[in-house]
């Protein structure tokens, strides 16, 4: 007789969609006994809980990454079919995610590259015109257009029908004394100032080599590779150079660059970071280790590989 009562309960709550309430109130139950009841309703076998539009792996690897590195979240998408067109699929999961958080009033900071562009390429037109975007590091002087921190926050804005706050000076100097001379031009501060009113940070990350965008586009060169490789600096985050362990601290490039610092991206209440590649592994894992990073949005292979690495 329990176990028939038992077995109603479960229809009437999964099936049909009654409250707990409802059900109380007809059985003449507290509210609090069909809780307990519901709840052991797996336990006893009388249910089976199964989630749909997820792979087992996949979970397993996002919770894998939250633990290890202290995320908020973790994000991996499959990236069955041909490898080289998981960029689109990990850009399409981060604009989906992007869609669904972005909210009025949010104030977005980005920084640049081929995935984020990809990513606002992806994301659908939302009325979020109380939104704010702002470049979280100076201008490029590149050719893909559609990958300039200037681009990718003017597309989103436009994605969100909202402003856009440009950075209206160079991403690296030759000379420290130039980056103090800009810091006084007042709409730079204003572009800095709101960098630190973000809530939101949409980053991608380098890794540092001689093969890297920041130096094949010029940005710095290759003595400054050597420069960076040789005090232990692998990867960068909106142009800040990091260290295998997560650390950035007495960096020669710093005095010279013009964009959002590491302490000031860890300030940020989400700083989503989405990224993917074989290339990309050692610098993803030290930008997890800069604690500035709350959510990671990668594929499935990016994510074994970071894991993997991270563990020999």
């Amino acid at each position: 007789m329990k176990e028939d009562i038992y077995i109603k309960i479960a229809y009437w709550y999964h099936i049909l969609g009654m409250t707990q309430d409802e059900i109380a109130k007809r059985l003449s139950f507290t509210r609090q006994k069909v809780n307990q009841i519901i709840n052991s309703l797996a336990d006893l076998g009388i249910v089976n809980i199964s989630i749909q539009g997820y792979e087992r792996d996949n979970i397993e690897l996002e919770c894998t990454l939250e633990n290890k590195f202290g995320l908020r979240q973790a994000i991996v998408a499959s990236d069955y079919g041909e490898r080289d067109t998981v960029i689109y699929k990990v850009a399409n999961v981060a604009a989906q995610y992007l869609n669904d958080k972005i909210q009025q009033g949010d104030i977005i900071g980005v920084s640049w590259g081929r995935t984020l562009a990809e990513v606002v390429n992806q994301m659908v037109y939302h009325k979020r015109n109380e939104c704010r975007v702002v470049q979280l590091m100076g201008a490029q002087n590149i050719e893909q257009k559609v990958e300039k921190s200037d681009e990718i926050a003017r597309n989103l804005a436009n994605k969100l029908d909202c402003p856009s706050y440009m950075l209206y000076a160079p991403v690296v100097v030759e000379h420290e004394n130039t980056k103090q001379m800009l810091m006084k031009e007042r709409s730079i501060q204003v572009s800095f100032e709101l960098m630190t009113k973000c809530n939101i940070a949409v980053l991608g990350v380098g890794e540092l080599t001689e093969k890297s965008t920041m130096c094949t586009r010029g940005h710095i060169t290759k003595e400054d590779i050597k420069i960076l490789r040789k005090e232990g600096f692998v990867g960068d985050i909106a142009m800040n150079p990091i260290r295998k362990d997560g650390s950035w601290d007495n960096c020669p490039l710093t005095d010279r660059l013009l964009n959002a610092s590491v302490e000031n991206l860890r300030g940020i209440g989400n700083v989503i970071l989405v990224a993917c590649g074989d290339e990309k592994v050692e610098a993803i894992q030290a930008a997890l280790r800069t604690k500035s990073i709350d959510t990671l949005i990668t594929d499935e292979t990016t994510a074994r590989n970071v894991i993997f690495a991270s563990a020999s």
